[in-house]
């Protein structure tokens, strides 16, 4: 997939050697090291380093993307056994006769009720004024790990589907999609007994998981309210999979009103032995309360209050807080089928220096139980102390120092580093 796509690719930038080449370029690198003592007496040691590398080359319509990251335990149960993840590698070629759009390679989909990463080809097209798009993508899923490879049987495992989304009025859209996804796992041997109950090594074939959905999604806004309605249908289970629905009203210019309300079945594929297994709905609403006072700037408090339900059981969760411009603060009460737990946590940032230096604190606390039937609750705290530096538009260097106790663990401390560089560089290659 890779030799192809670049080769494609070449061959296209080098149809236009008048122009000249746009590249951009990030470069992340990071470490994350950690020891951790638990209640029982044991420790462990872990150093994390990751390399994340992201490229794109522009060249009139066409684009050359890539997006890739390597990752290694140095110091853990899983030492020096790297892994590198192609999110992404992918060609896009924009402005198909003014009004069209292809992409090639792997790539991610968000396309309404379709969402995920596929090694094949997504294609868009304008009419209409572009008051309507149309969006279809197929292709196959890529294999576990986010190998550079194909899966064994793409025919399998695969992903297509299609998306309309419509601009009728200048105050909203609706869109209409529709997703197919097969996974066929890959077949294996075990020993099972045969009549005489003898072991036998036998090779279990796993039967494909189907999904297939359909979603219709409503979006407006109109003055002072903005609302947004979701539904998707399960095709073959021929039932509801999902109803949202959000609003935000604003009565008065500092004053907001949010309601949201979210109904989920479990999503179980076709074929799946969890299908024949009886399940309950989640249902979850919340309103919330939103105020900017006059007399103090840069500031807006708020308030939210929600219930969950599974079945027959109901758990309640309420939140207080306020959001500035340096520090914000929140404390949470939540009780019901799930335990009970109140918390309150404190986030600060202050830059200095012409914002090239910024130091940050963060401070959790928790006091909970894990079920209404356990007598004595137990605390959480955790903490955080951080420097993020950028010198220059096109670097920053982020440290932070963590730390956590709690029940299980009576120590944990954690050092996180990154180093980030943006590269922005016209060249004239071909």
């Amino acid at each position: 997939m890779k030799k192809s796509t670049l080769a494609v690719a070449l061959l296209i930038l080098s149809a236009h050697a008048a122009e000249a080449q746009f590249l951009q370029a990030r470069f992340v690198t990071s470490a994350y090291a950690w020891q951790q003592h638990d209640t029982l007496g044991s420790s462990s040691n872990h150093l994390y380093g990751f390399q994340t590398a992201q490229f794109s080359i522009t060249q009139n319509d066409f684009t050359l993307s890539t997006y890739l990251q390597g990752w290694n335990d140095f110091a853990g149960p899983l030492k020096n056994d790297p892994k590198i993840r192609w999110y992404n590698l992918y060609l896009k070629w924009r402005n198909i006769a003014d009004v069209g759009e292809l992409t090639v390679g792997r790539q991610p989909v968000f396309a309404g009720v379709g969402i995920g990463t596929i090694d094949g080809a997504k294609a868009s097209i304008n009419l209409f004024e572009k008051k309507v798009r149309a969006l279809g993508y197929y292709g196959a899923l890529p294999p576990p790990g986010l190998k550079g490879e194909l899966v064994s049987d793409p025919g399998k495992n695969s992903m297509f589907g299609a998306q309309v989304t419509a601009w009728p009025l200048d105050l909203g859209q609706v869109s209409l999609s529709y997703m197919n996804r097969q996974i066929q796992p890959e077949s294996y041997t075990a020993l099972r007994r045969d009549s005489l109950f003898n072991p036998t090594l036998v090779e279990i074939r796993p039967s494909a998981s189907i999904e297939e959905l359909v979603s219709l999604d409503l979006s407006g806004e109109y003055k002072f309210f903005y609302g947004y309605l979701r539904y998707d249908h399960d095709v073959k289970f021929e039932t509801m999979s999902r109803f949202q629905f959000f609003s935000r009203v604003k009565p008065m210019e500092r004053v907001g009103i949010t309601a949201e309300y979210l109904q989920r079945e479990p999503r179980i594929s076709y074929n799946s032995i969890f299908s024949v297994f009886t399940y309950n709905s989640l249902k979850e609403y919340e309103v919330g309360l939103e105020y900017e006072p006059h007399f103090l700037a840069d500031i807006q408090v708020f308030s939210k209050y929600g219930e969950v339900s599974f079945g027959d059981e109901t758990s309640t969760h309420m939140t207080f807080g306020f959001n500035s411009k340096y520090v914000s603060a929140s404390a949470t009460s939540m009780f019901g089928y799930n335990g009970k737990i109140n918390a309150a946590s404190v986030n600060a940032g202050y830059p200095l220096l012409d914002r090239r230096l910024t130091p940050t604190a963060s401070f959790t606390y928790g006091y909970y139980k894990l079920n209404r039937y356990q007598a004595k609750r137990d605390v959480a705290l955790s903490g955080s102390l951080g420097i993020v530096y950028r010198p220059m538009p096109l670097l920053s260097v982020d440290t932070q120092l963590q730390w956590i106790q709690n029940k299980i663990y009576s120590n944990d401390v954690r050092f996180f580093l990154r180093a980030s560089f943006f590269l922005n560089e016209k060249l004239n290659v071909f």
